[in-house]
């Protein structure tokens, strides 16, 4: 499968303009100098020329003077007229569809400044213009995997991890805390011992472990990658939709990261912004691409789903989805009607799944994207692209919405989507983990449907597959949505070890796929107030012996049955207990087929420990065999013991015979 303006861009500089206006935009080109201050020595400015297609500018190599030189990295914008009184007479812009920017000349970054794009030069039979990071290494594509080498959606485990992160700052600074960015070489430093990391080689939990190959997750689902100009955020703001994030690394490292969890049969998820962005179209083509929804309150395409309210662009500048224009399509090279953002974002899809190997996708805030056909047409470009790498095959490929107000469910059982964020099942744990109720239902039924998102009602999931949960997402704003140690701390809990094995005993044996927000697996905390979204960073360095410790020990014990343990991997769920002179609040479910091995969970949510000896549990499964074991203390439990055994309060145990 192919898209025609990406092969186009081999030839030939290439700017597409679906606005109907008839200026003619020129290229600005030069070569990077770094001595004495980083500069770019420009070479040639030069208009580009009409094409054969509509909208669509171009200028051969070859008609550029003095003659480009072979192997050389060149920088450029495209210069373009301005028609706006907010905007010099002539203002230059990043190429919208650059696979590198380069911020080493900006002095000052901002959403309005744009850095050059980046390209190499080589006159040879396979083509001009060569993708290529700002040294000038050409990266290749990552190796496919074989089929069938990556785990299916039912046994996954997410780890989302943002790069911003935090260390111990020796001279106190702010808050005591030094704030970096974690790179590419980072990430992998978390998977791999032998990689000891670029930004954070002196923490000793980074670069003589691989604390998340310990944890044994088995997919990385890393904040948006794709270029945004703040430094140490979490990737919100995308400026450069097809371009890695210039400060987490350069493609041939992405690569590198992705081929190496590949090896380690980890799939490589990463996320995607699309209801605003940062990008050079704002500059180019407002009206064909973005808008304004208080200047457009007449426009459907100005208002969030499901609701009436307007639009949010956060910062940014909301993307266009309506608009239609008869203009080249640059996916099929062919004029026709096309909607110019669409077709944008189908680009560089194509550009991570054919160089990245993507193995999964999550959609920001896909109520503020607003456009369910936009939505669909994504996901199915998706799709079609992954069976291009595989033909049919199995269930090792999702794509994500995320929505943290609303579960709109409608959008699976359209086929708009294939799975959700189960945004409900983080207050019904939360409410558990302190022995309340939530979303109007009793104790009982908070558990029943925390632990079976398929009872939701009001949110009728029909599949695991279908639901993302997780104790605390990225989004830690807002009520009870903090980390679960400061959540646990301002609900004047304080045996946190306690509730937070708990907490991950729910999560990691309900129907749903479980995601690990990193730090979550040893309870970091936040160490700034929360005055806005994604600005408090991990810090790896509080992973040390402890409790912490025995918490990551106590995930990761977990994490490796919910992975292989077959009896998880399937929706069947039925509740074998509930103690009603406990108030209800000690429950056991079992969960697998009736022709598996099951996972039984007798969970106990109150501040006692169960009197006596022994405690009994009716309508255990199997009772006497003899292979039953308690999981998360690694032992064999006696014959007379099964389903006998007593609880301390705020403690979950775990049984199988299962042996993996």
């Amino acid at each position: 499968m192919v898209f025609d303006l990406l092969e186009r861009r081999k030839k030939k500089f290439t700017l597409w303009i679906p606005s109907g206006k008839r200026f003619t935009p020129s290229l600005v080109l030069g070569t990077f100098n770094d001595c004495p201050h980083a500069t770019i020595n420009e070479l040639f400015t030069g208009p580009l020329k009409s094409s054969d297609t509509p909208d669509l500018w171009e200028l051969d190599p070859k008609d550029i003077n003095p003659p480009l030189q072979n192997g050389t990295v060149y920088h450029y914008w495209f210069e373009l007229q301005s028609t706006s009184p907010s905007y010099p007479a002539n203002f230059r812009v990043a190429d919208p569809f650059a696979y590198t920017v380069d911020y080493r000349t900006i002095k000052t970054r901002n959403k309005h400044t744009h850095p050059p794009s980046v390209v190499k030069f080589r006159d040879d039979s396979n083509g001009t213009l060569w993708p290529c990071d700002i040294d000038g290494h050409e990266p290749s594509p990552v190796q496919v995997p074989p089929q069938d080498a990556m785990p299916v959606n039912n046994h996954l485990v997410i780890y989302e991890l943002p790069c911003s992160w935090a260390k111990h700052d020796p001279e106190g600074g702010v808050d005591g805390m030094q704030i970096d960015v974690g790179t590419f070489s980072d990430v992998l430093a978390l998977f791999d011992k032998e990689v000891a990391g670029q930004r954070f080689r002196e923490i000793p939990q980074v670069a003589s472990g691989a604390i998340v190959a310990s944890l044994g997750i088995n997919a990385l689902e890393l904040l948006p990658a794709a270029d945004a100009w703040p430094r140490g955020a979490w990737g919100y703001a995308t400026s450069h939709y097809y371009a890695p994030d210039s400060d987490l690394g350069t493609s041939s490292e992405l690569v590198t990261l992705v081929e190496s969890i590949h090896k380690m049969k980890i799939r490589f998820f990463t996320d995607v912004v699309m209801a605003f962005g940062y990008d050079p179209y704002v500059s180019i083509a407002f009206t064909q691409f973005h808008l304004n929804p208080d200047y457009e309150k007449d426009n459907p395409d100005s208002y969030v789903s499901h609701s009436g309210e307007l639009r949010n662009p956060w910062g940014g500048t909301l993307w266009r989805y309506m608009q239609q224009t008869n203009t080249y399509n640059p996916e099929s090279g062919t004029l026709e009607n096309v909607h110019p953002s669409w077709a944008f974002h189908h680009g560089h899809l194509y550009r991570w799944m054919s160089d990245f190997c993507i193995d999964g996708l999550r959609l920001d805030s896909i109520e503020n994207i607003a456009n369910y056909d936009f939505i669909k047409s994504y996901k199915e470009k998706a799709w079609s692209l992954y069976q291009a790498r595989y033909g049919n095959g199995p269930s090792e490929f999702l794509v994500i919405g995320e929505e943290i107000r609303n579960v709109p469910i409608d959008m699976i059982s359209q086929g708009t989507l294939n799975t959700l964020w189960n945004e409900p099942f983080q207050g019904r744990l939360r409410a558990a983990i302190i022995g309340e109720s939530s979303h109007g239902d009793n104790f009982e039924w908070t558990v029943r449907r925390m632990i079976n998102c398929t009872l939701d009602s009001a949110h009728p999931f029909t599949d695991g597959a279908q639901a993302v949960n997780y104790i605390t997402s990225h989004d830690v704003e807002g009520f009870r949505k903090e980390r679960l140690f400061d959540f646990l701390w301002f609900s004047h809990v304080y045996d946190i070890e306690r509730r937070a094995k708990l907490a991950f005993a729910c999560l990691l044996t309900a129907v749903g796929i479980p995601m690990i927000l990193a730090g979550e697996e040893f309870c970091d905390q936040m160490d700034r107030p929360v005055t806005q979204k994604q600005v408090d960073p991990v810090n790896y360095e509080r992973l040390v012996s402890g409790w912490r410790s025995r918490v990551f020990d106590y995930v990761a014990t977990l994490v490796e049955l919910r992975k292989k343990c077959p009896a998880l991997g399937y929706n069947d769920t039925e509740f074998i207990h509930l103690d009603q002179s406990r108030g209800g609040k000690i429950i056991a479910w079992k969960r697998g087929a009736p022709d598996q091995a099951p996972v039984v969970v007798v969970a106990n949510f109150t501040d006692q420990d169960t009197p006596g000896e022994k405690y009994f549990v009716e309508n255990w499964p199997e009772r006497e065999r003899e292979d039953w074991r308690e999981i998360t203390q690694k032992r064999e439990v006696p014959r007379g013991w099964v389903g006998r055994e007593p609880l301390m309060n705020w403690e979950a145990k775990i049984y199988t015979y299962w042996r993996g």
